[in-house]
């Protein structure tokens, strides 16, 4: 199968990591080209070489508009020269670009576009576009159940055009990266009480750092310090909080990693405290390494991903009482019941598996292709 992804970036978030894991899953039996929006630079390995576009953000209504249309054009150029039998658009920037070439061309029944965020906080007129144009392609694709119900409930997209697939879980054994190593290894004197864990954007109100924070001043002394793996428009704000509540000693901010493995196999406890979620990439790969996890009961994901034996890991959102009574419980667990649930967290999590996820787009896209020759 020929199959054309399109992705605004190449390196970075959640979206990213996701279409890089599937495009590398789907070389080794497919045909796959990847069509970016960025610029030279820095990219994920998505198993194949990526072709950068170089139509980035723009400033001003008619420059953006002028670089949606241009967008347009690449897509229709890229689909007349590759002849894909499917185009698979990760994140909105890229999905409403590729409806309006593969509208132009007449083959909508060949594009999935994916949603992987919660449409409830996104902004209005981003949930109106949304709910006008993915009204179109073949299939759309969330990353979670509540998602997808949110699409039918909020932007009023049909349900059988949807289709609920997880974000994948890359489980074979990869080579830790260097840097990360580095950085976690200078724990061990910083830290000699162990450290609790939090990864991901900065992104203050919806991944709850606030929350976090207040939660983790609130627990006795002394306690483990707390690594936060990330970056994002808010960390100066969550700085901040630290600092007002005392613990800006305890709280360290590595900045960005990529490779966040040997801090999920060193922390005492992962910890979640998103208001919202669209799934929850990091939350798999802490269980993925066996690493305790606590996570919020928010929209949406968490209660996916962990399921019904593990919900008790689970604490109400926007609650700073109930996640620092979910750290100590986590983190009174003796030796033998961490070990059990840590054994219990990995086979949770093997349904996740790149293989696995990978093969569901791609039985998707073979039912599109049915539907589309009768």
């Amino acid at each position: 199968m020929r199959i054309l992804v399109v992705i605004p970036t190449v390196f970075g978030g959640g979206a990213e990591q996701v279409a890089a894991i599937l495009a590398r899953e789907w070389s080794g039996a497919h045909e796959v080209r990847v069509l970016a929006w960025q610029g030279p630079g820095e990219s994920l390995d998505f198993g194949v070489p990526v072709r950068f576009a170089n139509l980035g953000v723009q400033q001003g209504l008619a420059r953006k508009l002028r670089n949606v249309w241009r967008r347009v054009c690449l897509v229709r150029q890229e689909m007349q020269r590759f002849r894909p039998e499917v185009v698979m658009a990760f994140m909105d920037e890229a999905g409403m670009p590729c409806v309006l070439a593969a509208a132009t061309r007449g083959e909508l029944s060949r594009l999935i576009v994916s949603v992987h965020h919660n449409p409830q906080w996104m902004p209005r007129w981003r949930r109106i576009l949304l709910g006008l144009f993915y009204r179109f392609p073949a299939a759309v694709v969330a990353v979670s159940r509540g998602v997808r119900d949110e699409l039918v409930g909020a932007l009023h997209l049909q349900p059988k055009r949807l289709r609920h697939i997880p974000n994948p879980l890359v489980t074979r054994v990869v080579p830790v990266e260097a840097q990360s190593l580095d950085v976690a290894n200078g724990l061990d004197d910083r830290m000699p009480n162990g450290f609790l864990l939090a990864v991901g954007r900065i992104d203050r109100y919806t991944k709850g750092l606030d929350v976090l924070i207040a939660a983790y001043a609130s627990l006795p002394t002394p306690r483990p310090g707390l690594v936060i793996v990330g970056d994002g428009p808010d960390r100066k704000l969550v700085e901040e909080d630290a600092r007002r509540a005392g613990v800006e000693h305890e709280v360290l901010f590595t900045g960005w990693l990529t490779d966040p493995r040997p801090f999920y196999r060193r922390a005492a406890l992962f910890v979640l405290a998103s208001r919202y979620e669209g799934w929850s990439n990091v939350l798999m790969e802490a269980m993925g390494e066996g690493c305790p996890v606590v996570a919020t009961r928010c929209p949406y994901g968490p209660p996916e991903i962990l399921g019904e034996d593990l919900a008790h890991l689970l604490v109400a959102p926007d609650d700073v009482a109930a996640l620092a009574q979910g750290i100590q419980m986590a983190s009174a667990l003796g030796r033998a019941e961490r070990e059990a649930l840590s054994l219990a967290l990995r086979e949770r999590v093997q349904c996740f598996a790149a293989d696995k996820v990978a093969a569901q787009w791609i039985d998707l896209a073979g039912t599109l292709q049915g539907r589309a020759s009768t």
